[in-house]
């Protein structure tokens, strides 16, 4: 009997032809070969996870190694270094995941890890009706970490020199006639709160409000980072105009971006600068503006500074929605 054409190698060979157009003889079916392909890709994420998250304990154990080798009464935030790994992070991304998921979740990892190595909370001014501080806070230090708000920038101050906060979040200075928080960093001793960071220091959300800016403060050593500015406080016994300010200042050796002045009285007089540049407590700068006014400037205090942000460049975000300057 002849064989049944539909059971014959040619005819099944037509069939499959026909079935996958393209496809060789006995290969399997295009569905099949998409569904092992997902399946691979999806073996490869769970690799790629385990890795991130082998990486990541590793990093939390050396940290806390770090910890452990500092000092008990030691602070254990250092904004300049963070600073300087996000920068070096930006740098160096490729591809299409965004800048700013970078920049949030290293963020939450640092605030994490600070937290594994000693006490870290942080105090926030917030005036009735206002959570711009508050939200800003919370996106630069991480969502675990305790919050206080409080309704003026002197019990913010008070919370960070009596050790009650790691780090407290003030308003970039504004001049605007109201008694500023500033003068009271004029002050000497190592509990006195400095200038550590500048928040943000990246723009992680894309809106069309306005982004507060604040400065934050803490016992922490300020640290340079390459790229920075300093914040000086200079206490006169009378006036002096601006453009006199800026050449003593520059005869100094300093770059000068604005000085808001404040009286104390009729004999004294405060002035908060703002400096291109790293300036330590000792830096001899410090020296040579106060000795070379004749006695004008009684006191000089280096209170602290911030590393730059990223621009909207570095960030790869268009320039009206940069971090202002």
């Amino acid at each position: 009997m002849p064989d049944d054409p539909k059971s014959s190698p040619d005819a099944a060979a037509d069939a499959a032809a026909d079935a996958a157009p393209g496809a060789a003889p006995g290969a399997a079916p295009s569905g099949a070969q998409g569904d092992s392909s997902l399946s691979d890709l999806r073996r490869r994420i769970d690799e790629i996870d385990t890795t991130i998250h082998d990486l990541l304990m590793q990093r939390t154990e050396v940290a806390q190694r770090i910890g452990a080798a500092k000092s008990s009464d030691s602070v254990f935030m250092r904004p300049g270094r963070e600073a300087v790994v996000l920068r070096r992070l930006i740098a160096r991304h490729r591809g299409d995941l965004p800048r700013a998921l970078i920049v949030r979740i290293w963020r939450e990892i640092f605030a994490a890890v600070t937290a594994l190595q000693g006490p870290f909370a942080v105090a926030v001014y917030a005036p009735e009706g206002s959570f711009g501080y508050r939200n800003l806070a919370r996106d630069h230090f991480g969502w675990r970490t305790p919050i206080t708000a409080y309704r003026s920038a002197a019990q913010v101050l008070e919370e960070v020199s009596e050790g009650r906060a790691t780090a407290g979040v003030l308003p970039v200075p504004v001049e605007d006639g109201t008694s500023p928080w500033w003068r009271i960093l004029a002050r000497d001793g190592a509990a006195m709160p400095r200038v550590v960071a500048r928040l943000p220091f990246a723009q992680v959300e894309l809106s069309s409000a306005e982004v507060p800016a604040a400065l934050a403060i803490s016992v922490a050593q300020p640290e340079e980072t390459g790229n920075d500015r300093a914040y000086l406080v200079v206490e006169t016994g009378q006036l002096v105009s601006r453009s006199n300010f800026k050449q003593l200042l520059a005869n100094a050796g300093f770059e000068s971006r604005d000085i808001q002045s404040w009286e104390e009285g009729d004999d004294r007089s405060l002035n908060l600068i703002e400096v291109e540049g790293f300036v330590p407590a000792d830096d001899a700068r410090l020296a040579r503006l106060k000795e070379q006014d004749d006695g004008t400037f009684s006191h000089v205090w280096a209170v602290g500074g911030f590393a730059v942000p990223l621009s909207a460049e570095d960030m790869g975000q268009p320039e009206d929605r940069d971090v202002p300057p």
